[in-house]
């Protein structure tokens, strides 16, 4: 029912009123002068009660399309005029009614990795009669879209062995002999030199051979180059059948994570893409002994004075980094930029 209508009834509420003089008349006429102010309460308190529900995948890969279903619901969603969502100011693609309400769909690209923000939900609705127009703004939730592989496993893993070395255990010095360490690892010439017998030292061969360590830029075009290397790296290291540890800045300090299957890799790269910040390697209290890649968008990130990373640094450029900019990376990975 629209204003037309509305004016239409109002005006022969007034013809009857005026012709017959009728108390009944009076009535209509005044319910009809009064009926605005009641649907404008009623249809505001009807809309504040509509309830929102944001649907997106929960994975969706750097490049790829996504689909964002916003339903609504209410009892008093029928009552409403021309309801209306919009997302970030765009209008829907296509829409439905559903037993319990209504449901509009949108498309997007994902263009860049990374917590991407959906903006704000608009909802827009009108009283029966048309008169008045209201809506409402609600924050979406941000969604995560995930880097794409670059390059291939074999490039990447010869890349990465540069930096972690042989497959073999190594040894980084020498500690004093305990009961039950193996004879056969006596370092002789620190024996002849010490009063005591010493043993070489040396890391488990379970333990993560290499750690990965990466910024979350603020740059998209930065973000994507970290994202895609990192994420094609940890693959990497995966399908070699190689546990690496996988650290980064999260807001309550550092987090890592030792990774040894792929889902344990998608889990800390949800977490990363989620909360990640820049300045990884600041607190993370790494050992010096273990090989470090660091993949950054800072030329010169802060790094503590006692670790020795190799950088991968998305910015051209880059006087401390073992690869700069986005085309000397995704090279080394075995792709195109």
């Amino acid at each position: 029912m629209g204003r037309f209508y509305y004016v239409f009834l109002l005006l022969i509420a007034f013809f009857l009123m005026v012709i017959y003089d009728l108390y009944d008349s009076f009535l209509l006429s005044v319910m009809l002068l009064l009926s605005p102010f009641c649907l404008y309460f009623f249809s505001r308190k009807a809309g504040r009660s509509v309830s929102f529900a944001c649907e997106a995948p929960s994975r969706v890969e750097r490049g790829k399309e996504a689909e964002i279903a916003i339903s609504l619901k209410s009892p008093f969603l029928p009552f409403l005029s021309s309801p209306e969502v919009r997302l970030s100011g765009s209008p829907y693609e296509a829409y439905e009614e559903e037993k319990e309400g209504l449901v509009f769909y949108f498309t997007r690209s994902m263009v860049h990795c990374g917590r991407l923000s959906l903006g704000k939900i608009t909802f827009s609705w009108k009283d029966p009669f048309g008169l008045f127009h209201f809506q409402r703004e609600l924050p979406a939730s941000p969604i995560l879209v995930y880097p794409k592989q670059a390059g291939t496993f074999h490039d990447a893993l010869a890349a990465l062995r540069r930096i972690a070395g042989s497959e073999e255990v190594e040894y980084f010095g020498a500690t004093e002999y305990k009961p039950g360490d193996n004879p056969h690892l006596i370092n002789w010439k620190v024996t002849a030199r010490k009063d005591d017998v010493y043993v070489r030292d040396s890391y488990p061969a379970g333990s993560d051979r290499i750690v990965l360590a990466a910024d979350y830029e603020e740059d998209e075009v930065l973000r994507d180059t970290v994202g895609d290397a990192l994420y094609s790296a940890g693959l990497a290291l995966l399908s070699a059948r190689i546990p690496f540890r996988f650290v980064f800045a999260a807001p309550k300090g550092t987090a890592s994570h030792t990774i040894r299957t792929r889902e344990e890799w998608m889990d800390a790269l949800s977490g990363f893409l989620r909360a990640g910040r820049t300045g990884a390697l600041m607190g993370s209290g790494l050992s010096p002994y273990i090989p470090i890649c660091y993949i950054t968008g800072n030329p010169k990130p802060p790094i503590p004075p006692e670790l020795f990373p190799a950088i991968w640094c998305a910015k051209e450029g880059a006087e401390r980094a073992a690869l700069s900019g986005r085309r000397e990376i995704y090279k080394a990975l075995g792709g195109d930029a």
